[in-house]
């Protein structure tokens, strides 16, 4: 009767599915549809209405800035390594074990890779191999969260077209309702060549990675789907001018008979000789008789207005700001603005999305098979490094005007009286109470160190009474 029902149930869901996949190809159907359907504009300009896998794996492999848009928030939000602590002052043995799993499996670099390659389809998959199977079939078996001696083997990240789902978890009751449960991966054998082998494996061996998900947890947005025409368009005028530089840049002949010549079939032949031998036999000079030649004018157009244009709307579309997307972010090129909201970005995104679906689910399974100890205080903190956080050429920066901002300040008669000193420092310069206090302290003791040394050099009756002052204050 169970088995009845989660079948009954299975079988919901599938027509459900079918229902919703039927639905969303009529509206896909619909796109650059106008005038009255007489005019398709994706037919005409030559995109996509049903991209799949295999247009954006192709785009990301060979087109430059579809590269870039796939690893740059990837490469940015693991740039700087968070740091995993309980937060208990001394290093605990949960602490120890995490550092020596990184150390011995390069984890870093596959949870990075897993993040990369997520963005490419509508998820990617990190499997992860223990000790607890024998064979390749046993990991269609859930893994053994009971032995104290699993060990984590390997780390092997792919994309959803090398890891089909397989078979979902269709009983409504269970909290991975409508989630995978078995996977089917294709995994490359190690014989170097392009042959692989399907395994099915169960879904407790795999962290499961969907980038930009919206209706459930299963598939995310491919990273390249909002930006495809763009691509297509980027293409047509990197390549459209190339092919214009190559054909217009080197101007082309028009050879024209005198009226008096006469022109036989030999003659043309020797002439066609004669124009293959300069063109691309570096003979610099052309023996002609009867022709005159004509030089057409090179037709070269510039296409940088073309390229920007494409370039910002990609921007826009992915979050990523222009000069960054180029690449620049690095250099003077990048303006304190476009980091500014990189920086946001990266933080909302390592906030949302690589923390909770990625590093800390990994961390709980490690947790789970107990090849990391129970934190002692029962939960762990992830930490990530500030990217807003001025670096030293920054601070560097930032003293040197401050300096100069307080050196004009100081010599310029009568600004004490417009702006007094303390709310120079404190509105100015950003000092807190703590830093004034110290510097007005230290400011009056030099001044009236000042005055007992005019005194002492001055002679007078003083003298006497401004060395035990000095040397009061020594003491």
């Amino acid at each position: 009767m169970k088995n009845e029902l989660a079948t009954n149930r299975a079988m919901k869901l599938v027509h459900t599915l079918e229902s919703t996949i039927v639905e969303r190809s009529k509206l896909i159907e619909r796109l650059g549809l106008s005038y009255g359907d007489d005019r398709d504009l994706y037919k005409a300009l030559g995109y996509r209405k049903t991209p799949n896998f295999s247009d954006y794996y192709t785009r990301y492999k060979r087109q430059d800035i579809a590269r870039r848009v796939v690893n740059a928030p990837t490469s940015e939000s693991w740039r700087m390594k968070p740091i995993i602590t309980e937060n208990q002052g001394e290093k605990t043995k949960f602490e120890e074990a995490w550092e020596a799993l990184v150390k011995d499996h390069r984890i870093w670099h596959y949870l990075t890779r897993a993040d990369r390659i997520s963005g490419i389809g509508e998820y990617g998959v990190l499997l992860m191999g223990f000790n607890d199977v024998s064979s390749a079939k046993g990991l269609k078996t859930p893994v053994n969260t009971k032995s104290d001696s699993t060990e984590l083997i390997y780390l092997q990240a792919y994309t959803s077209n090398n890891a089909s789902i397989k078979s979902f978890v269709s009983d409504t009751r269970d909290p991975r309702f409508g989630m995978p449960e078995i996977y089917e991966m294709k995994i490359r054998s190690n014989s170097g060549s392009y042959s692989y082998s399907d395994y099915e494996v169960h879904y407790s061996r795999v962290i499961h990675i969907a980038d930009g998900a919206e209706e459930n947890d299963v598939y995310g947005t491919p990273r390249l789907q909002c930006v495809l025409n763009r691509l297509m368009d980027l293409e047509k005028v990197v390549g459209g001018s190339a092919e214009m530089f190559w054909r217009g840049a080197f101007p082309g002949f028009a050879l024209e008979a005198e009226a008096d010549a006469n022109i036989e079939t030999l003659d043309l032949d020797d002439l066609e000789e004669e124009m293959q031998n300069y063109l691309h036999n570096l003979q610099r000079y052309i023996r002609l008789q009867g022709i005159k030649i004509n030089q057409l004018d090179p037709q070269v157009a510039d296409p940088s207005k073309h390229f920007d244009t494409i370039i910002q709307l990609i921007s826009a579309a992915t979050d990523i700001p222009k000069r960054i997307l180029l690449g620049s972010e690095r250099g003077e090129l990048a303006s304190s603005q476009d980091e500014t909201h990189w920086s946001k970005f990266i933080d909302s995104r390592r906030e949302d999305f690589v923390e909770p679906v990625i590093l800390r689910p990994f961390i709980d399974k490690m947790i789970s098979v107990k090849i990391l100890p129970e934190p002692t205080s029962g939960n762990y903190s992830v930490k990530w490094p500030d990217l807003t956080a001025p670096t030293e050429k920054t601070k560097a920066d930032i003293r040197r005007i401050n300096t100069e901002a307080l050196s004009r300040y100081v010599l310029s008669p009568g600004a004490d009286i417009i702006v007094p000193p303390e709310m120079f420092l404190s509105e100015i310069l950003g000092w807190n109470d703590a830093q004034i206090k110290q510097a007005m302290t230290l400011s009056k003791r030099d001044l009236e160190l000042d005055d007992i040394d005019q005194d002492v050099q001055d002679g007078g009756g003083g003298g006497s009474q401004s060395t035990e002052v000095v040397k009061g204050g020594e003491e």
